[in-house]
């Protein structure tokens, strides 16, 4: 439950601001102030989470302790319409704590006396203690009588369906002890050892302890004060036990508290201790954090129910008192505002003589992943654009240097490096700096826009984790000792990505980029064309013997265990093994849809790349136009370090450095996510005046550009073109210069599923491919993995066409098959 509050600032806080917001100005990121961003979100266009728990409409704030019933894990939070008035509480469940279904309002407002529910927890009283049957779930939640903020009190709701519905008991079970308006968020949990229920209730600057034997009768025991420094009043305590890493037992208390009062973080703070069944005591005086952004409030814990004793799953909602009240752009783009932070696994270490809760993003969240991208290592002094462009991923990145000022990863970039978040290491901190990621109509204040969160100041290493969605930014550090979260206010074109130093240079390696599913369309499938649920293929045709008489029931012999298919069976051409090969091909059917969705796994083996252009014949080839002093001209016979073939592209034909002009490719649709080609000549990029460079346009706009190192050798360029999958582009090669080195050599223009390919790779794919006018339109491999994803195409320019679905195994080596199930014409995309 949450009473805004007007607080002031402490000094402490405001100096962690002013220094954590000279960051970016030092390493000259920070390229306009936030007020002064005239930024707009696009109207029509969906800012939707893509792999976070969003409502479905309205509002939604602090989650509410799952429980495991019915074989998945039961979600609650408070919902209320309109945005931050009072509400009940809304329902989802989930089975792997990523893809959660909508289940309706559980406990709605009106309920129980005609006042709002806030917040509290259930459980599942497995022994009948409270009457209602063996395995009821019964609900602690609290109230204001009346709507009387000043007399909260707990009253107890339960359920007999498993959580899907609930019945008011009636008059509080815990009443208002002395009418404060600090009596809040009752959290309950079984204790063994002393065979009670124990409930711990959330006081300004205490915690309360009660227990019960029944859930109804309860009795005061104890409390827990914490007031110097001061970090506000605990809401949304947390009680439980787990055993650490060594095997020792411990229970923790937790709360959600106002740490800014004293320069710490406004999220959930901890103690390890013990439980004596009357108090709580703890192994220090001062808490713990389990997160150091600004936004992690009113977070949750629950058991893992596969290892309740030695792990839990935690979330909080990512949102801040200071600023939640305030409307963002989903409120205008999607009807809705508030979203919950990914889950993550926690466990209890042993680090020196204390215990801390270690966070790791949920292991599932891996399930949901349709595409890894892993940009090359890079040394970087300065700036170091990488090159991808993205909205909802995980960047990993290993960041490694001697001595420097400041390093770190901007992510969110707009095109004119305007707009961007930061997330690096300063002065022996990680921080997220998002004051350029602001909007004039929407800003999270000045003291809120950077957090920062300590770790060894002389470190000369950090590893991160670093989670992008529309809307937020999650980032674990090292081995997840460390946490921040925060909402940002990304626009639709913030998507770049680049990588910075101050004062020194600094390696990232081992660079990762995990693009996910959208967690809405995973939760609710469009209905599929193909299943593969019988034993034949039906109106499917083969060849070969990869993918035999009908659809594999799951894993086949000698095969590592198949898993993510929906059903009992999938398309797998590992039959006979990876040595057998051979297609799989559906019957025609009409794009009528703008995405096709589907299954996929398997070996990743894309196929050959396609050459566009080589430049071999008299002519730059059919349909090529060109102006200026290249009109009429063709390729010239050359042998230039690092060519292909015995012509290339020259601008340098008709006039030596002197000429000047354009060539221009015919109008292609992009099908592959790389244009590879090889580029040589003088170093005038594109936006200089006198340019030499090779272009690609798109919709007459340049989106890429590469120009020469003044040096004849050819060099491979690569761009990353996955973004613009659909759309229609020209290749321009442009030489507007006289001067030295005024000319520009291009060859072997290439469209792959790979950077850097060449030309004459062996036909090695195990792929999924559309097939429109006997040409290969879209294609998708595998990642080396046994385990099904979730795979989109959007199909927007081919609406109205005849297609077929191909799946291709010609590999004979390891991972040479193909795994395949769930097809489907969709309004939405899976990823």
């Amino acid at each position: 439950m949450r009473v805004k509050e007007d607080r002031r600032r402490s000094a402490a806080r405001r100096r962690i601001v002013a220094a954590v917001g000279a960051i970016a100005i030092a390493a000259g990121l920070a390229a306009i102030p936030a007020t002064a961003s005239n930024a707009l979100n696009p109207p029509g266009q969906s800012l939707r989470a893509q792999y976070h728990l969003t409502p479905p409409d309205h509002w939604l704030s602090d989650p509410q302790r799952p429980v495991w019933a019915n074989g998945k894990y039961n979600l609650y939070y408070l919902y209320s319409n309109p945005n931050n008035s009072p509400g009940g509480w809304r329902h989802a469940t989930t089975t792997d704590n990523v893809v959660f279904q909508d289940q309706g309002v559980a406990i709605p407002l009106g309920g129980g006396g005609n006042f709002p529910v806030w917040t509290g927890s259930g459980v599942v009283d497995t022994n009948n203690t409270a009457g209602f049957g063996a395995g009821a779930i019964v609900v602690l939640a609290t109230q204001p009588p009346g709507g009387d903020r000043y007399q909260q009190s707990q009253y107890l709701w339960y359920s007999t369906d498993g959580g899907t519905t609930f019945t008011a008991y009636g008059a509080p079970v815990i009443a208002n002890p002395d009418g404060n308006d600090w009596f809040r968020d009752p959290k309950i949990v079984w204790d063994s050892a002393h065979n009670d229920w124990v409930a711990v209730i959330g006081r300004q600057q205490q915690l309360w302890f009660y227990t019960s034997p029944d859930l109804k009768n309860w009795t005061y025991r104890s409390q827990f004060a914490y007031t110097s420094p001061n970090i506000g009043g605990f809401e949304c305590p947390d009680i439980y036990q787990i055993t650490a890493d060594d095997g020792s037992s411990h229970w923790v208390l937790a709360g959600s508290m106002q740490g800014d009062y004293s320069g710490q973080p406004d999220t959930y703070a901890y103690w390890t201790g013990t439980w004596d069944g009357t108090s709580f005591t703890t192994d220090a005086r001062d808490p713990q954090w389990l997160d150091y952004g600004s936004d992690w409030y009113a977070a949750v814990s629950w058991p893992d129910h596969a290892n309740p004793d030695t792990s839990r799953y935690a979330l909080g909602w990512m949102n801040n008192w200071n600023y939640a009240p305030n409307a963002v752009p989903t409120d205008s783009s999607d009807g809705y505002n508030g979203q919950m932070s990914i889950v993550r696994k926690l466990t209890l270490a042993k680090e020196g003589s204390a215990y801390s809760l270690i966070s790791q993003p949920v292991p599932a969240l891996d399930d949901l992943v349709t595409r890894t991208v892993h940009p090359a290592d890079v040394t970087v002094n300065g700036t170091t654009d990488l090159g991808y462009h993205g909205s909802a991923y995980e960047l990993d990145a290993d960041v490694s240097w001697q001595q420097l000022n400041n390093v770190g990863i901007s992510v969110g970039q707009s095109a004119d490096k305007s707009r961007h978040t930061n997330i690096g290491v300063y002065n022996g901190n990680v921080y997220v700096d998002r004051s350029a990621s602001s909007q004039a109509s929407y800003d999270f204040g000045a003291a809120f826009q950077h957090a920062q969160a300590p770790i060894d100041p002389a470190a000369t290493n950090v590893h991160l984790r670093i989670f992008v969605d529309r809307s937020s930014v999650e980032v674990f550090v090292n081995n997840g000792e460390r946490v921040l979260s925060d909402n940002v206010f990304f626009l639709p074109s913030d998507t770049g990505i680049s990588l910075y130093t101050d004062g020194g240079s600094a390696t990232f390696s081992n660079l990762a980029i995990k693009e996910f599913a959208d967690t809405a369309t995973a939760a609710a499938p469009a209905t599929p064309f193909a299943t593969f649920e019988s034993s034949g293929y039906g109106t499917w045709s083969t060849t070969g013997t990869a993918f035999g008489s009908g659809p594999a029931a799951g894993t086949l012999p000698n095969q590592q265990t198949v898993s993510g298919f929906i059903g009992n069976r999938l398309v797998n051409s590992y039959n006979g093994g990876d040595a057998s090969t051979g297609n799989l091909t559906s019957s025609t059917f009409t794009i009528d849809k703008p995405f096709v969705n589907f299954l996929s796994g398997g070996g990743d083996h894309p196929a050959p790349s396609t050459v566009f252009a080589d430049f071999e014949g008299s002519t730059f080839g059919s349909g090529w136009t060109a102006t200026g002093d290249f009109a009429g001209q063709g390729p010239s016979a050359d042998s230039l370090p690092g060519q292909v073939g015995s012509k290339v592209l020259d601008t340098y034909v008709g006039g030596g450095d002197g000429a000047m002009g354009t060539i221009t490719s015919p109008a292609f649709t992009i099908t592959r996510g790389y244009i590879d080609l090889l580029v040589a000549g003088g170093n005038h990029p594109w936006g200089s005046a006198g340019a030499t460079a090779v272009n690609l346009l798109v919709d007459g706009a340049v989106h890429d550009t590469a120009t020469g190192a003044n040096s004849s050798t050819m060099t491979p360029v690569s761009w990353d073109v996955h973004d613009l999958i659909g759309h229609t582009a020209q290749i321009q090669v442009t030489d507007q210069t006289t001067t030295g080195w005024g000319h520009l050599m291009v060859d072997q223009i290439l469209f792959s599923d790979v950077p850097a390919a060449i030309a004459g790779e062996p036909d090695d794919q195990t792929t999924v491919n559309l097939i429109v006018g006997g040409n290969v339109v879209r294609t998708t491999t595998g990642q080396n993995s046994e385990h099904l994803a979730w795979s989109s195409w959007n199909v927007t320019d081919l609406s109205g066409q005849s297609a077929q679905i191909q799946i291709i195994d010609h590999n004979t080596g390891s991972w040479g098959h193909i795994d395949a199930d769930q097809f489907s014409l969709a309004d939405t995309p899976a990823g």
